[in-house]
């Protein structure tokens, strides 16, 4: 059946990318949603600002745990095996648990079980892409990404639901509707998708290894870290972006009590959202791919600067600032997010592969633990304050891309010296 929904576009990708993109619709279409209204059901069953930063905190130490074991656990059990039980414990179970949820501690039991997901997070990338030609690494990205974000075209749909219902229902409703779609997706991407050539070895090498053991092999990859050129200048910016979105977590709490917009109207934000999307995927793509991606993340992180700092301009009320402001902000991010990863895959070596991606995401999180809380503390005694502080690490994190691109072009020059 996935051979005869190929797209064009798609034909000549390896078998798991392109299988893995046409599956992402079935996930995407209810996490999304869920995600990007979390924080309204939350305090729709009487959650504080404080006790929401403090969840995502929590999830975020607990990710730290997982994914100090993510790679050793993807090595010895396989990519294609290890992502399809993680995702069932990880978002299936998880689901069920939100749809029900009445208290912190409820939240608190969906949060460790998603936290899980780190360990998806480091198979299901490297099935997605491990089998994929370097040079087609940011377009598979790139389509991941649109994807994910163009899926946001229903939130207007629920927008209507929650008017006419209101949060709690609504989003109870979706979130078991999302368990139930979530698992048939899971089940069927894994029918038809393979293990990596990489993966096949990785499982070789580690079959005779205890936990214990591979956690030392995965050490023991992560102290050569330094010798990967580049490797830590663009982990440094991963986990500058990843505590960025940390912090904007509150952004849609922002919008609907400060600047007062209604859950109806804050439900278009992610269909602007889908718009520029699609059209920077259309435009911005093929224009930007002609550019070292170094030089690439400077225009990215540009934008996001410019959206932050207009963020904190935008008059109460004004839908048709706002949503140019937010659609100028969810660009920033797709792009940042296509060519980010893309520029950490290209300075990953093929051999530890699994290791060196899971020690980037380790320092990420651990990094990234106190962001929601911070973010929670700040909101709850001045929510603009929270916006200033994500506008000035948007500076620094220009600056960071700017390092990177001049670090980029004087390798270029020494090579071709």
């Amino acid at each position: 059946m996935a051979r005869g929904l190929q797209l064009p576009a798609l034909v000549e990708l390896p078998r798991n990318a392109r299988n893995s993109i046409l599956m992402e619709p079935l996930w995407a279409v209810f996490g999304t949603v869920v995600l990007y209204y979390a924080p309204l059901y939350m305090r729709s069953v009487g959650l504080s600002s404080t006790q929401i930063g403090l969840l995502g905190s929590v999830t975020l130490a607990l990710s730290f745990l997982f994914q100090s074991v993510a790679a050793p656990i993807t090595n010895r059990v396989g990519r294609k095996r290890t992502t399809l039980i993680g995702d069932l414990i990880s978002w299936t179970i998880p689901m069920f648990v939100w749809a029900t949820a009445h208290s912190f501690a409820a939240f608190a039991v969906a949060a460790a079980l998603s936290a899980s997901g780190r360990v998806v997070a480091v198979s299901w990338s490297l099935l997605l892409i491990e089998d994929v030609e370097e040079r087609q690494r940011a377009r598979v990205f790139g389509i991941i990404n649109l994807i994910v974000t163009v899926c946001g075209l229903l939130t207007p749909l629920v927008g209507l639901a929650i008017s006419r219902y209101g949060v709690t229902d609504t989003m109870r409703g979706f979130y078991a509707l999302g368990g139930v779609g979530m698992t048939i997706m899971f089940l069927w991407r894994n029918a038809i998708t393979e293990e990596t050539k990489s993966g096949v070895a990785a499982m070789q090498q580690h079959r005779d290894l205890g936990l214990v053991d591979s956690l030392r092999h995965a050490l023991t990859m992560v102290r050569g870290l330094r010798g990967h050129p580049g490797l830590l200048g663009m982990t440094a910016f991963y986990l500058l972006t990843v505590f960025i979105e940390q912090l904007s977590l509150f952004q849609i709490l922002f919008l609907q009590e400060t600047l007062h917009f209604s859950p109806n109207t804050l439900s278009f934000v992610p269909f602007v959202g889908a718009l520029v999307t699609v059209l920077l995927y259309w435009v911005g793509l093929p224009r930007l791919s002609g550019l070292p991606i170094a030089r690439t993340l400077v225009v990215t992180r540009t934008l996001g600067l410019v959206g932050a700092a207009l963020l904190l301009l935008v008059p109460a009320g004004n839908v048709a600032v706002m949503l140019a402001v937010v659609g100028l902000l969810v660009g920033s991010t797709f792009l940042t997010q296509t060519y980010r990863d893309a520029a950490l895959f290209g300075r990953l070596p093929k051999d530890g592969t699994a290791d060196l991606f899971s020690a980037v995401q380790t320092l990420t999180l651990l990094c990234s633990i106190p962001a929601a809380a911070i973010a929670g503390a700040i909101f709850a005694v001045s929510p603009h304050s929270l916006f200033v502080l994500i506008a000035v690490l948007c500076v620094l994190l220009l600056w960071l891309a700017v390092w990177l691109a001049r670090r980029e072009t004087g390798a270029q020059v020494a090579a071709g010296g």
